[in-house]
């Protein structure tokens, strides 16, 4: 028989137009690259509900969501024979149950998009807690969570437990896995970060107008560029692309809306396909002001299209940037600082953009599609 891999994504399925997270993305262009080059039989496990319908789920309801994808992949997968089966998970959380796969004798990979522990204790808990305090702290206490954090906690460890493989994005997120889960067989987790996609590359000659690209939640930190941009004088014109998602996303939004009143700024909204391409290609720098990125697929994005950038000094953001084409801020006044700095040295701005194309250049999208395609096979 030929090997067959169940590719379990909750967020596929999204047209390019909904905000459903890098997730979604990753999960299209897997599924892109790897139905061109047939390295395997493919099948793509994906929920019922649409994902127009998922992004607008409260905490409670996208909790019962997960579970009701978790009793559905296991079950399918369960009606396929291991010993010619790899299951690849794209979301942990939402994700199969892990004990009884492993039980059946299933091989199953799963894909870090973020560490959901180590986003809780930054963004929640003001990184006074270390994502390996909260893990063991809490193991005692697992059985008695509430449903959202019992999918935080209990979710990630019997994932870490029971599955073959991992694939990270940074050496930082192995790191904090090891950490958080000591005896774990560190050749088990996979550094692979995430490839772009070539454009072709238009006009330099760009407007000194920045962009900001994500969906619009208070980990994406929007509202640091805004606050840099009030005390400017003579801002610089922005345009915020990306749309309200998951919890937390509407307050938010009409946060940034308050922020921006009085400055040069667009609200874009959702941005796909060729809108996105304009978007960069009006831009002069893209600005990646996150509070957490286990990585930065649209930061990627930027550097394939030419754009230097300006990133908050994170592990994602870290991975990525060199000073040749980008600078790493960690106050709304560094920032402030690098966007003004740049802005005035076009000279400085066009090499970086050269070496921004040239970065994206050698990390294309199909040698990651073929490396984790090789950890099946």
């Amino acid at each position: 028989m030929a090997l067959k891999v169940l590719y379990t994504a909750a967020h596929s399925g999204a047209a390019s137009r909904v905000s459903i997270g890098g997730g979604g993305a990753i999960a299209r262009q897997l599924v892109a690259a790897w139905n061109t080059t047939s390295p395997f039989a493919l099948e793509v496990i994906a929920p019922p509900e649409p994902p127009e319908e998922i992004i607008r789920y409260s905490a409670l309801e996208y909790a019962q969501f997960s579970r009701r994808f978790c009793r559905e992949a296991t079950s399918r997968i369960l009606s396929q024979d291991p010993a010619w089966t790899r299951v690849l998970v794209n979301d942990i959380s939402e994700g199969p149950d892990f004990a009884v796969l492993a039980r059946h004798g299933y091989q199953v990979f799963t894909i870090w998009h973020v560490d959901v522990v180590a986003f809780v204790a930054r963004m929640y808990l003001g990184g006074w807690w270390r994502p390996e305090t909260l893990t063991r702290g809490l193991r005692p206490l697992e059985r008695y969570l509430p449903g959202p954090l019992d999918l935080v906690f209990t979710k990630q460890r019997a994932c870490v437990e029971h599955c073959a493989g991992h694939i990270v994005m940074t050496v930082a997120m192995k790191q904090t896995i090891l950490a958080c889960y000591p005896g774990t067989d560190p050749a088990r987790i996979h550094v692979i970060p995430w490839g772009v996609d070539l454009p072709p590359l238009g006009s330099l000659a760009r407007e000194p107008r920045l962009l900001t690209l994500s969906r619009i939640s208070p980990e994406k930190g929007q509202h640091r560029l805004l606050e840099a941009l009030r005390g400017m004088a003579g801002p610089p014109p922005l345009t915020i692309a990306g749309a309200a998602a998951f919890m937390g996303g509407a307050a938010y939004a009409r946060k940034l809306r308050r922020l921006a009143r009085g400055l040069p700024v667009v609200f874009a909204g959702h941005l796909g396909n060729d809108a996105k391409t304009a978007a960069f290609a009006s831009a002069a720098l893209y600005v990646f002001p996150s509070v957490s990125e286990s990585y930065g697929l649209t930061l990627m994005e930027a550097l394939a299209h030419g754009l230097p950038v300006i990133a908050w000094d994170h592990d994602g953001a870290r991975a990525i940037i060199d000073p040749s084409f980008g600078v790493l801020v960690s106050s709304v006044a560094q920032l402030r600082e690098a966007i003004t700095a740049l802005l005035n040295d076009a000279p400085r701005r066009a090499a970086m953009s050269a070496a921004a194309r040239a970065y994206a250049a050698r990390h294309p999208f199909a040698t990651t599609a073929a490396a984790v395609a090789q950890l099946f096979i």
